[in-house]
């Protein structure tokens, strides 16, 4: 049996039939090889985190190709002949760092650092291809690549410095990785001549056939096929199947061929959407396919790099075939070029058109194969085009994709020679094309207004009768948007195709095609006498985060007898649990044990006081869909994850669940009021008496998911005097006690430690717990480690998001904009618990900027059949600010002035008195507005925008200028640190209370620590954050936590400077800093101390207020929607940091 033969950073793998065939290279690189530097989070080609390069020879040009992958959907057994890098593959600290890891640590781009490896690995696959790029394909080659740290103004200026114009890498520098194999001479795979195999695992087969002979064998033998060439539609559509057979594509040289001839282009079904890009724009350069350069930049819309790599044309028309609601841009472009496809159905080699295609019932799922397309060429008089419009530019599905074909008598002429094509996706599973319209316009003046009207008069009749409206999808657009976008988008072709008014020329551009390379400037003030505070430096860690050598709670190393734990979820919301029946799953292989609620020997409740009780199982009720039931062990994630879907639950007297705000005013539901009302003066009275009086309402649909890349992990080990448990937490604290109230033990036997975690933003504070409490129980039981991973999918339905909110609200006013009164309801739905609400400290927030004498504000918290929401960056506050600047702009329109004179006339000043009382001696929002206005060019650039508006129908411009007062405290909770000095170098070990989640605490930490001895920088060390060392700590959250253990580690500094005097004043001469150590060591000092900064230490509330003010430009397109941020301009009063 043939040897599956690979290469990974220059070393040579060989595997058979040793791996389950569903296993992804991903999953190869890191729990087989153990190198940890490639990330995993969510299986679906989306988030760049999992990113390797891929060398391979390609039959078809005789060159070896150079691209990015997927490791999370690249399928392991599909690497035959490759050679791929790591990041581990490029440098790392010992060694020496690659340049692209350098320059992204030294330029602040990796915060969390759990994207960075995969950043790295796509601008290095960029450079593989291209060595001297420009900054627009620089910032294009990350389409596929998220970060939810940096805002990646840090990342893009790291990386645009290896531009052409800029910093080009040396050469050398992408060749530093030799073949390891001495038996050839050749590397990127080392052979340009491929075998078929085949492996037979688990009854399952997979074929690698060569030829189409042996393809057609393999197809012939086998029924539930599954065809693989880049497998990512595994991405989009998770449970496909189930399968006996799969047949990889990738290899066979018919597939993979391209036939031009002076009338037609014949692309293989195995070319990659790379691939068919280079072939369009090389195909365009005759006359009759100059079309196709068009078209091949519509394929950049398919995606991202990394998918496009990997996936083929055909791929994407198979998926549209097997799932009608797939928005297939492939299928509108090859519809609207006139392509043709050539299928084989087991019995026959048949030719289709697109239309034909979809509707065909003969092409059974499975049973077909698509071989090859056939585009024609075009005449000069036919004009095509294509449109999309989605939620994100890149790397998203279409609301609608929508394009046309038009065949005009003459070049000069608008009188259609036939019926035109106009097609469109994501309206309906079964809508294509508008054939009404089409059949209107055949042969019809395109430029004569009246046919114009009548067109939209049909069209629009058309989609409405096409059954949009009855679709009831909570996350597709509405069906009157749809309509109108169809419309709008079929309103622009017509437009494209005329010569039209100047007014209208920016209309027919697409918002997101016209968008320009980013760049970015920053200031800020270092003071030399505070160095190394206020110096600009890369994080002490950032080398190790861009190297991969950071190690992150999955990372670690499992242990002997490491098992794996999934959890059971609820698939109905408001209902009753009858029973839950896990007999046939402890039957399957691989599975250890399932425990449920009964089995709790403690408190089922995961949330400690003085939060509200929250399961960790639910018992006899389900109040959400995704509530976890119990808990299945296994010996692999991978079996106990199939087991937790394959338990049965029965449910009764199952009950409309209440999943709105409107819903919950209906049926009355609330949970108790989180805080007393907010009565100021008489808010009433006020609003009656004066000149102006507004009222409104706001929905603010801010559900928002964290979207942390490191998802939700715990391991949990028994040890002979307790728990040792690895997570990913912002507060250790609340895991130590949820565990030890479940499980029933003294919270001291209970030892939590946490590194780094890779992203947080609120989402890791508590529901961290859910995972930490229930792999716990599993340990308590089998005496045997158990490590959950929450991956995208699981998070998203297990844990809640932002809350959404609904206001109503009434205002008083004067006529020159100054506030007298605001009544104020606010609801908000923080799900069936309201232990995510952060609505009990809102009344130090909401007020913001401004003051206003007369408040009443009264809170409601929906109690819903949703899961417990989250805090997601300034949660709740954020929201809290929309609603007051939404009314300060209410009030704004209704006096008919610019928003930034409502804005200035009621800002806070000095010695004023918030809405909850905090005073405020110093506040200098006037002046950060009033410095940001001359700045930001404020004012020039509101004419301008004035000008340009008038200038145009469809497309129009907005400034806005906002400030934000965020008033911070100490007063919350404790925060220790503990700094030792080792006797023997004088180097300085730290472990403080916070979290490094990518603010940087180490690095912060670390400054104070340098700055308070008079040391380098280099000799400190930040330790885990633990609860032995660190106990009874708050939350790292709120943009307090930096702070507080900076003052918690310069108060143990300032404890080891008073022992160290008296040594100092002994010591003679010139005298080093570890010679100082020496001699307080000879002579008993101690040198640890700790120190605990205090809780309720400061008289009010709010210690101090960050003011900031940002003014922001943007651009909408009236008929689609689709906006862009033009530019952005921060000014922020940060103190000294």
């Amino acid at each position: 049996m043939k040897n599956i033969t690979f290469y990974v950073n220059g070393a040579v793998q060989k595997i058979n039939d040793e791996y389950p065939l569903y296993t992804s290279l991903g999953h190869y690189i890191r729990n087989v090889l153990k190198l940890t530097g490639t990330k995993v989070y969510c299986h679906e080609g989306g988030c760049g985190c999992c990113v390797v390069h891929a060398s391979v020879f390609d039959q078809s040009s005789g060159e070896t190709k150079e691209f990015s992958v997927n490791s999370c959907l690249f399928p392991l057994y599909s690497c035959d002949g490759y050679s791929f890098t790591t990041v581990e593959g490029l440098g790392n600290k010992n060694f020496g760092l690659h340049p692209l890891q350098k320059r992204l640590a030294d330029a602040n781009g990796s915060q969390c650092g759990f994207c960075s490896p995969g950043f790295v690995m796509t601008m290095y696959s960029k450079l593989k291809n291209n060595t001297k790029p420009s900054k627009e394909e620089i910032e294009n080659s990350f389409d596929g690549n998220i970060c939810r740290c940096t805002g990646y103004r840090a990342i893009l200026d790291a990386m645009k410095s290896f531009a052409h114009d800029e910093n080009p890498i040396d050469i050398e520098d992408l060749k530093n990785l030799k073949c390891l194999n001495k038996e050839q001479n050749k590397c990127n795979g080392c052979t340009d001549e491929l075998e078929s195999f085949h492996i037979k695992k688990d009854g399952k087969n997979w074929y690698s056939p060569v030829c189409v002979d042996q393809l057609k064998q393999f197809f012939a033998s086998n029924s539930r096929v599954r065809f693989m060439n880049g497998n990512t539609s595994i991405g989009v559509y998770k449970r496909q199947g189930p399968f006996d057979c799969f047949i990889d594509l990738k290899n066979v040289k018919e597939l993979n061929q391209v036939n031009v001839t002076n009338d037609s282009l014949t692309v293989g079904s195995a070319i990659t959407l790379t691939r068919l890009q280079q072939i369009f724009k090389e195909t365009s350069n005759n006359e009759k396919f100059s079309h196709l350069s068009k078209m091949a930049d519509c394929l950049n819309k398919i995606g991202n790099v990394h998918i496009r790599n990997v996936a083929s044309w055909a791929g994407n028309l198979a998926i549209k075939k097997e799932h009608k609601d797939f928005p297939s841009d492939v299928l509108i472009i090859f519809e609207i070029c006139a392509a043709r496809l050539n299928i084989y159905n087991k019995k026959t080699h048949i030719q289709l058109s697109l239309s034909e295609f979809l509707d065909s019932n003969e092409l059974e799922s499975n049973q077909y194969l698509i071989e090859s397309v056939l585009f024609p060429s075009l005449d000069q008089n036919t004009k095509i085009n294509y449109a999309k419009v989605s939620p994100r530019s890149t790397n998203s599905h279409a609301y609608i994709n929508f394009g046309y074909r038009f065949s005009f008598e003459s070049s000069e002429s608008t009188v259609l020679k036939s019926k035109p094509v106009l097609v469109f996706n994501g309206l309906t599973e079964h809508f294509f094309h508008a054939s009404e319209i089409e059949k209107f316009l055949g042969e019809k003046d395109i430029s004569n207004n009246e046919i114009f009207k009548k067109s939209v008069e049909i069209l629009t009749k058309e989609l409405d009768s096409s059954g949009i409206n009855e679709i009831n999808d909570p996350l597709s657009p509405s069906s009157d948007y749809k309509i109108n976008l169809a419309v709008s988008l079929f309103y622009k072709s017509i437009l494209e195709l005329n010569k039209v008014d100047k007014k209208f020329e920016k209309t027919i551009d697409n918002i997101v095609d016209i968008r320009t390379v980013s760049r970015s400037e920053q200031s800020f003030e270092s003071k030399a006498s505070l160095h190394p505070i206020t110096k600009p430096m890369a994080k002490i860690n950032a080398y190790s985060q861009t190297s991969g050598e950071t190690k992150y709670v999955d990372d670690l190393s499992l242990l002997s007898s490491q098992t794996h734990g999934a959890l059971i979820l609820s698939t109905l919301a408001n209902a009753k649990i009858e029973s839950i029946q896990t007999d046939k799953v402890l039957n399957l292989p691989g599975v250890i044990a399932v425990y449920l609620a009964k089995d709790i020997p403690g408190e089922n409740n995961l949330m400690p006081k003085p939060f509200n009780v929250e399961p960790v199982f639910a018992d006899r009720e389900v109040s959400y869909c995704g509530q976890p039931l119990g808990i299945v062990i296994a010996e692999s994630h991978e079996i106990a994850k199939k087991a937790a879907r394959m338990v049965q639950v029965n449910y009764a007297d199952i009950k409309k669940p209440i999943l709105t705000i409107e819903d919950a005013i209906e049926e009355n539901s609330f949970h108790p009021k989180p805080i007393h009302d907010l009565m100021i003066g008489d808010a009433q009275s006020a609003i009656e008496k004066s000149k102006n009086k507004i009222s409104g309402e706001l929905s603010i649909n801010s559900s928002q998911f964290n979207f942390y890349l490191e998802g939700i992990i715990c391991n949990v080990e028994p040890t002979e005097d307790g728990y040792k448990i690895e997570v990913t937490t912002q507060w250790i604290d609340s895991v130590q006690r949820s565990v030890a109230m479940v499980l029933g033990i003294p919270a001291s036997t209970i030892d939590v430690q946490v590194k780094q975690i890779g992203g947080g933003f609120g989402g890791k504070t508590t529901r961290a717990n859910i995972v930490a409490t229930a792999a716990a129980l599993g340990a308590h039981f089998l005496r045997r480690p158990v490590k959950i991973h929450l991956d995208l999918n699981d998070c998203m339905d297990i844990i809640g998001k932002r809350p959404i909110w609904y206001v109503k609200y009434s205002v008083g006013f004067e006529d020159d904009g100054k506030l007298n009164g605001i009544d104020y309801d606010w609801y908000s739905t923080p799900g069936f618990s309201p232990n995510g609400s952060l609505a009990f400290c809102l009344y130090n927030f909401f007020d913001s900027a401004y003051s206003c004498p007369n408040y009443s504000v009264r809170q409601h918290l929906a109690k819903t059949n949703k899961a417990a929401s989250t805090e997601v960056r300034s949660p709740d506050v954020f929201t809290c600010y929309t609603v007051t600047e939404n009314v300060i702009q209410h009030v704004a329109n209704h006096l008919g002035k610019d928003p930034i004179e409502i804005r200035e006339r009621n800002f806070f000043k000095k010695g004023d008195k918030t809405a909850s009382g905090h005073s405020l001696p110093y506040i200098e929002i006037d002046k950060l507005v009033t410095e940001l206005k001359q700045t930001s060019d404020y004012y020039k650039r509101k004419e301008e925008i004035e000008q340009f508006n008038s200038q145009n129908r469809h497309k129009k411009k907005g400034i806005a200028l906002i400030p934000m007062r965020y008033p911070l405290t100490y007063n919350l909770g404790y925060y220790n640190a503990l700094v030792a000095i080792r006797h023997h170098d004088g180097s300085v070990l730290v472990s403080h209370g916070g979290i490094e989640m990518g603010q940087g605490i180490h690095t912060k930490v670390a400054q104070c620590v340098a700055f308070e001895f008079g040391i380098p920088i280099e000799i400190i060390s930040v330790k885990s954050t633990n609860n032995l060392v660190n106990p009874n700590v708050l939350w790292s959250g709120g943009s307090v936590t930096s702070e507080l253990c900076c003052k918690s580690v310069m108060g143990a500094c300032s404890i080891l400077k008073e022992r160290l005097e008296p040594i100092r004043k002994q010591m003679s001469g010139d005298y080093t800093w570890a010679q100082l150590i020496e001699k307080a060591f000879s002579l008993n000092t101690d040198l640890s101390a700790m120190y605990l900064q205090r809780a309720g230490e400061f008289e009010d509330i709010m210690t101090y207020d960050i003011d900031a003010a940002a003014c922001t430009e943007a651009l909408i397109d009236t008929l689609t929607g689709e906006t862009q941020i033009l530019r952005t301009d921060i000014l922020y009063d940060c103190g000294q940091t």
